[in-house]
């Protein structure tokens, strides 16, 4: 398989600043890129958020304090000495990793032997939050396996997409993937083998590819991660390790067939950057999608949307005998998608604002 480049990742090429060396020659190389993420480039879509000023200074500063907090695990488990006195893992200790790591707070994990391929060819310049610079420079590959986790978002906040609430969700997520990832980072030093975690600071390695090789669903039809339990509500997090373990294999539930025939999160995207049709990236298949057009929804909303995850039936939880039954079984489907859609209709949408942001405008300033 062919290695992806971070360099060609949205947020990369929109966070090339205009006219250095770096962007002259990526979109000398790339130029399709160029006149739509000019569009965007330099844009803060937190702060094209349609709410009040008061709504604003109460509660975007919520989110606020999350890369610091990731930045401060993430180095600490990076300068976290690797124990010389390596301790011999016993055969079988695979399962062991997984409970530890889903005690550390995971909501589910898989185990997938690293190779070339799994990395990245070359950074894509998104790691300043952690006090690193490294665009243009080629990804080594120095670990042998990645512990690949999930962790789940409040279907609550979710279910409020694209409003404010569904930010708190994703981005508190990343703050939980960045601590478990820290700590079994720290946790797999002090038995004595090299590791280094992934956050959505920084990546040596695609999540998503990763997760599926780690068995932890399918690739669905917005580009995410699906799992059988809780559909694409779930943020993704690693650890690469020198550890050797059993590892696990990708899974198929028949999901592919199921997106066909759903398509939801196609129909509700408010972008319309989703499509049906696939196309092959990099040896695996993937479906087409305009990523200028999903972060320029961005960018309009002052979320990061989120309509494509709560709209899935997998996100609003479906009986897991009949996912297990439902592969090569249009009968199932139909079970899935007509229980489904007489629960919630075209997706399960919260109208009024959660308690955590709800208040009264015309309230005096308190001392």
């Amino acid at each position: 398989m062919k290695k992806y480049d971070e360099r060609e990742t949205l947020f990369a090429r929109v966070h090339l600043k205009k006219d250095s060396e770096e962007y002259k020659t990526f979109y000398k190389n790339n130029p399709t890129y160029k006149q739509k993420d000019d569009k965007v480039r330099g844009v803060s879509f937190r702060n094209k958020i349609k709410k009040s000023d008061k709504y604003k200074e109460l509660f975007l500063p919520l989110n606020s304090p999350n890369k610091p907090l990731i930045k401060s695990v993430f180095l600490t488990a990076k300068d976290y000495k690797v124990n010389p006195n390596r301790v011999a893992v016993p055969k079988g200790f695979s399962k062991n990793i997984k409970e530890i790591t889903k005690y550390f707070g995971a909501t589910d994990v898989g185990i997938v032997k690293l190779n070339d391929h799994h990395y990245y060819s070359h950074f894509g310049g998104l790691n300043e939050t952690v006090g690193i610079k490294n665009y243009n420079e080629e990804v080594k590959k120095v670990y042998k396996t990645a512990i690949v986790f999930t962790v789940k978002m409040d279907l609550d906040m979710m279910n409020r997409a694209p409003h404010f609430e569904e930010l708190l969700a994703t981005e508190d997520a990343y703050l939980d993937v960045a601590y478990i990832g820290a700590k079994l980072e720290m946790y797999l030093k002090e038995i004595g083998y090299k590791s280094q975690s992934q956050n959505g600071e920084y990546y040596l390695t695609p999540q998503v590819p990763l997760a599926v090789d780690a068995g932890l669903g399918e690739i669905g039809m917005a580009n995410h991660l699906v799992t059988k339990e809780f559909g694409n509500n779930v943020r993704l997090g690693s650890v690469l390790t020198t550890l050797e373990l059993d590892y696990d294999q990708p899974i198929d539930y028949g999901l592919q067939d199921f997106c066909k025939k759903c398509a939801l999160c196609l129909m509700n995207c408010p972008s319309k950057a989703i499509t049906h049709k696939t196309r092959e990236v990099n040896g695996r298949t993937w479906y087409k999608f305009d990523d200028n057009k999903c972060y320029e929804v961005w960018t309009k909303m002052g979320t990061d949307c989120g309509t494509c995850i709560q709209a899935c039936p997998f996100t609003q939880i479906i009986d897991l005998n009949l996912v297990n039954k439902m592969k090569n079984n249009e009968e199932i489907m139909d079970q899935i998608m007509k229980e489904h859609f007489e629960k919630f209709g075209r997706r399960n949408y919260i109208k009024n604002d959660l308690p955590i942001v709800s208040f009264k405008e015309d309230n005096d300033d308190r001392d």
